[in-house]
């Protein structure tokens, strides 16, 4: 599959902004199997200064400061990729990742780039109570796809999509306690869980499909960022499941960055000099199969929330 990506995030002000400083984590790149054919960046008003690097987690950053005063900051990202040969589009997790789930726990000698995914990090402490959660799926011997199949499906079934229920910042006990949430909630129960078991699981961040396939359901997490966990399988490497909508994050996902958590991985974050009091946030997001025949359209979800100033 070849998709073309349009994600706009949009910022309007109740008064002037004068220097606006931004970090972007929207650019699509060869992650996870999948290929980047091109890619682009445009932040209106034209930024002084812009530039990219990569973060420590290997993922593409874009910078950019902007000291022209406005009152509307727009920031588009374009991409067009192929995720044909990502992990996960071709034979089910239970069906290849057989050995024991205790043997693919991480160990002395594991590579700290796994490592590191094993430990707690800012917004998934591991716990008690997420052991247990998780243990009636990881009975001794089991092997790691079967136990990590059952328990995505359980979380699927047991807590319940509400965007109003929780806060980006709602704490990852406290979610476990409503059964309720968003797709990063989610991905945090499950990556608290494996963690708390042992295992090593990273969040990851992207898109999906917007529309579906002919007799292929709607996707949660359409229309917007979504959020999903990458698992390491040992020898098998990282395979990526979505507990949002019970199933591999194969090729109708593209990656945008992963890190420990949604703290590593925001979209877009930034600093703004302001006598503003209130902002209007309004992002679009379409995903949609490349067809140079077809014009791509945009379905919008506005919030409100008050921007940082100084």
């Amino acid at each position: 599959m070849i998709y073309r990506i349009v994600h706009r995030t949009r910022y309007d002000y109740d008064a002037p902004v004068t220097v606006s400083v931004g970090e972007v984590r929207q650019l699509v790149t060869d992650l996870d199997g999948q290929r980047c054919i091109d890619r682009d960046l445009t932040v209106r008003p034209e930024p002084e200064h812009q530039r990219e690097r990569a973060d420590y987690f290997g993922n593409r950053v874009a910078l950019f400061s902007v000291r022209e005063p406005h009152t509307t900051l727009e920031v588009v990202a374009t991409a067009t990729v192929d995720t044909s040969a990502r992990a996960g589009s071709g034979a089910p997790v239970d069906g290849v990742a057989t050995e024991p789930w205790e043997r693919v726990t991480v160990g002395p000698g594991t590579d700290l780039e796994v490592l590191e995914y094993a430990i707690d990090s800012p917004l998934v402490v591991r716990s008690q109570d997420l052991v247990d959660y998780a243990r009636p799926s990881f009975s001794t011997g089991r092997p790691v796809g079967e136990a990590l199949v059952e328990l995505c499906s359980r979380i699927h079934a047991d807590f319940a999509f509400d965007p109003d229920a929780t806060e980006v910042d709602t704490p990852l006990e406290e979610v476990l306690v409503l059964r309720r949430g968003v797709c990063q909630d989610f991905a945090h129960v499950l990556i608290g869980c494996l963690r708390s078991l042992g295992l090593a699981a990273r969040y990851v961040s992207g898109y999906l499909e917007t529309d579906p396939p002919p007799g292929q359901e709607r996707l949660v997490g359409a229309d917007r960022t979504h959020a999903w966990v990458g698992v390491h399988l040992g020898a098998g490497g990282w395979f990526g499941i979505d507990p949002t909508n019970d199933q591999p994050a194969a090729a109708r996902y593209v990656t945008s960055a992963h890190g420990r958590d949604y703290g590593d991985v925001p979209p877009f974050k930034g600093v703004i000099f302001s006598e503003a009091e209130t902002s209007t946030l309004t992002v679009s997001v379409d995903v949609a199969p490349e067809d140079p025949d077809a014009e791509a359209s945009d379905t919008e979800t506005s919030d409100s929330e008050s921007p940082t100033s100084k």
